[in-house]
This record gives structure tokens, sequence and C-alpha cells, in this order.
């Protein structure tokens, strides 16, 4: 059977809801599980400074504004380190059931687009199986919200297990 699976989360309850899809899949054999959940690469964040009046750029025309420059509130590094220490605290606790039943568990934490870093991670990985849930979409559907899995699915990377959970829709 597998020995290395691949499980995506994206901090959705639908996909959540593949953790009991892979302790039943692995059942009784020794398999070890890779937690995977990707994020978009975090921005700086600022704001206004306090007590300093911005006046609308209709106003301003080609003038400059002295002291109206946003004050950094977190830089890239210190954004991309918040997110994903929150990642990774969220994939550790969603590792906790399958670690309860015996199950080898690792966290990833990867920044990127969706589907080109669970192929990453899997060729890194070397995993024998990529698992995820799925809305199921198909046809027009498919075509206007994009699919992660039917592009894995169709890179060709790895074997891959989509589940839809029951009552989805």
């Amino acid at each position: 059977m597998y020995e290395r699976i691949l499980v995506t989360l994206d901090g959705s309850p639908l996909s959540e809801r593949i953790l009991p899809e892979v302790e039943q899949l692995i059942g009784n054999w020794e398999a070890s599980v890779t937690l995977l959940t990707v994020a978009a690469p975090p921005e700086e964040t600022a704001q206004a400074r306090p007590g300093v009046k911005q006046l609308p750029a209709a106003m301003t025309g080609s003038a400059t504004t002295t002291g109206a420059e946003p004050r950094l509130i977190e830089t890239v590094d210190q954004a991309f380190e918040r997110v994903r220490d929150e990642l990774e605290r969220y994939v550790e606790e969603k590792g906790h059931a399958l670690r309860d039943k015996g199950i080898a568990v690792e966290s990833v934490v990867r920044f990127g687009d969706p589907a080109e870093e669970i192929m990453a991670c899997a060729r890194t990985y070397e995993v024998d199986l990529i698992m995820m849930a799925s809305h199921g979409r198909t046809g027009l559907g498919q075509v206007i919200f994009g699919s992660v899995a039917g592009r894995v699915l169709a890179s060709g990377v790895k074997p891959m297990l989509v589940v839809r959970p029951k009552g989805v829709e």
C-alpha cells in the first residue's frame, strides 16, 4: 500500500473533511502523512500616521504632502513569520487526531501558488499518494472557479485521491 501520503489543507472546513478519510484509508498499516497548507505570500501592512489628514488625490494634484506617508506596521518578513507561525499551529492542531491513532504526521507550510507548491512538495517528500477534498465541480463551475485538484491531477506528478465529502454540493 501507500507509505507516504501528502494531505492538503486550505483552512476550510471542506478541506479538513479529508482527515477522517486519511485515517480510514491508512487503517492499520504503517504509513506517514505530510499535512500541507499553502498560503499566498503576505505583504507588508501599513496605516496612515495618526493625526495626519490625507487630502484626496484630486485636491493635491501633483503636489506632495509631507508627513502623510503611511506608517509601517509590519514588514514583509514580519508578515511571513506571523502567517507561517499561524499556519504551523493550524496544521499541527489538525494532525493531532491522526497522531492519536499512531500515525506519523509531519506538518509543512509553504507560500505560493497552491497547485505548484503541492506538486513540489510531493516531489520533495517523495510521497506515494496525494489526498485532498474537493467540491467536485464540473463543467462551467470548473471553468469559472478553477481547481487546484484538477491542476495537480493533470500534472501527473503523483497518484491522487480526490474526495468529495458527503453533503458537499
